[in-house]
C-alpha cells in the first residue's frame, strides 16, 4: 500500500498548486498593460522585475523541512512579459487564464527526473530544471542572453528556432525535498510546439541530437537490459527524411547556423531539435473570430518553421524548435564530466561547443532531402514509404 503523502500523485498535485500560486498573479496592473514595453522597462529600471535573481538558496526554518511545498516566485517577470508581448505575439489575457485552472502532469517526456505539466488547453508546458549547474547557468547568464538574442532577432525581422520560454519560476529556499532530489525548485514555462499532434492520426515527433557521438546508455548497455525509461531518454534518429524545397532548406539551415552560433557563444552543448510532423489534411484555412488556432494551414511560401512549414511534396506540415540548452561547459559539474569523459570516446556531454555545433549542423543537413534534386523514382519511393 502506498502512503498518499509519498505518492507521485500527491507530489505532482502539490507542486502544481505551488506553481499556480506564483504564475496566476499578473505581472503588471491591468491599466499598465497598455503601456509600451520600452516605457515599462525604463520605469522599472534594473529591479527585481527585470533582473534575474541569484542562483543562491536561503535557509529558513519554516520551509527547510518541506518535501514538496515550495514558495515559487517569477524570475525577471517584466523581461518575460516583454518577450510574450513583443516577440512571441501571445495574448496576455489568454496566457494568464491558463494558470487559473489545474495543471495536467505529463508522463514519459523526460529521462533526467524532470517534472512536466500541460496547461488546460496544452498550449504551454511547464518543465522542471532540477540540476544545479543548469539552473545556475540559467539565472546567471542564459535568461539575459536569451532575452537579448531573441529581441534582437525580432527587431531585425529574423526568425529564430529557439523555444519560446514564457516564464521562469523558482524557489530559493533550502528545502529537504530539493536536497533529496524529489522536488525540483526551478521551472521554465514554454510554448508547446507539438500542440495538436496526434499519433493516431499519422503524426510523428522526434527529439534529434547528433548520433555519431558515443553514448554509454546506448552503446554499452545491451538492448534487452535497457529499461523503457532509459530508452526514452536517448535521442531519436530520424527514420524518414524531411522533404523541403531547396529554398526552404537553405532558409532552415541559415536559421540553425545563426541560432547554434549563439548557443556556442553561450558555451552550451547537448541541446536538441524537437521536430513534429503532421498530415497536411489535419490543418484548415484561417477562421474569423476564433482567436489563437495552432491548426491553421501555413501559407505555401511561409518560412516560419516554429509555427509550421509545408513539405515540398505537399503531404506534411513540419514544426520544430531548439530546446534543452542549459548544459554550459563552464559550470563545475560539466567540467568534471568532460575530464572524466576523456577515458571514453567523445560524448554529447563531454565535447566542446563548437564541435557539438558542427556535428549538429551536419546531422540536420543529412536529414533534409531537396525536392528539386529528387528524380521521379525517388519521388515515387518517398510517396510510397510515407
Amino acid at each position: 500500500m502506498v502512503i498518499p503523502f509519498f505518492s507521485a500523485r500527491y507530489k505532482t498535485a502539490l507542486t502544481a498548486a505551488c506553481l499556480l500560486r506564483a504564475l496566476n498573479e499578473r505581472v503588471l496592473p491591468r491599466e499598465e498593460e497598455a503601456i509600451e514595453t520600452t516605457q515599462l522597462l525604463k520605469k522599472y529600471g534594473k529591479g527585481s522585475l527585470t533582473k534575474p535573481p541569484a542562483a543562491d538558496h536561503t535557509f529558513r526554518l519554516n520551509s527547510f523541512f518541506s518535501l514538496y511545498h515550495a514558495n515559487f516566485h517569477r524570475a525577471a517577470p517584466l523581461l518575460f512579459y516583454t518577450l510574450r508581448k513583443d516577440c512571441y505575439g501571445l495574448d496576455e489575457e489568454h496566457y494568464q487564464k491558463q494558470f487559473e485552472k489545474d495543471l495536467k502532469p505529463v508522463d514519459g517526456l523526460g529521462f533526467s527526473g524532470s517534472l512536466f505539466y500541460y496547461t488546460q488547453d496544452k498550449s504551454l508546458i511547464v518543465k522542471s530544471v532540477g540540476r544545479k549547474f543548469e539552473y545556475t547557468f540559467m539565472y546567471e547568464k542564459m535568461i539575459e542572453g536569451f532575452t537579448y538574442y531573441y529581441s534582437m532577432m525580432i527587431s531585425q525581422k529574423q526568425q529564430t528556432l529557439l523555444c519560446q520560454i514564457t516564464d521562469v519560476v523558482g524557489c530559493h529556499d533550502h528545502r529537504l525535498g530539493g536536497w533529496l532530489g524529489v522536488s525540483p525548485s526551478h521551472y521554465i514555462v514554454m510554448t508547446n510546439v507539438l500542440e495538436g499532434l496526434d499519433k493516431e492520426k499519422g503524426c510523428k515527433k522526434w527529439d534529434l541530437k547528433p548520433q555519431n557521438f558515443f553514448e554509454p546508455t546506448r552503446d554499452l548497455v545491451p538492448d534487452q537490459v535497457k529499461t523503457e525509461n532509459a530508452k526514452s531518454g536517448l535521442a531519436d534518429e530520424l527514420d524518414e527524411e524531411m522533404v523541403l524545397t531547396r529554398k526552404d532548406k537553405q532558409t532552415l539551415m541559415m536559421q540553425l547556423e545563426r541560432d547554434t552560433e549563439f548557443l556556442a557563444d553561450m558555451k552550451t552543448i547537448d541541446y536538441s531539435l524537437l521536430l513534429g510532423r503532421w498530415p497536411v489534411d489535419m490543418f484548415h484555412a484561417p477562421r474569423s473570430g476564433e482567436g489563437r488556432d495552432p491548426m491553421v494551414l501555413p501559407e505555401e511560401d511561409t518560412k516560419d518553421f516554429v509555427r509550421g512549414v509545408r513539405s515540398a511534396d505537399g503531404k506534411w506540415v513540419y514544426k520544430m524548435v531548439l530546446l534543452d540548452f542549459f548544459w554550459n561547459v563552464e559550470q563545475l559539474k560539466p567540467k568534471i564530466m568532460q575530464t572524466a569523459g576523456k577515458l571514453l570516446p567523445e560524448q554529447t556531454v563531454t565535447t566542446e561547443p563548437d564541435r557539438y555545433r558542427e556535428e549538429f549542423l551536419k546531422m540536420m543537413d543529412k536529414y533534409i532531402l531537396v525536392w528539386e534534386d529528387m528524380d521521379e523514382d525517388e519521388r515515387l519511393q518517398n510517396s510510397v514509404s510515407s
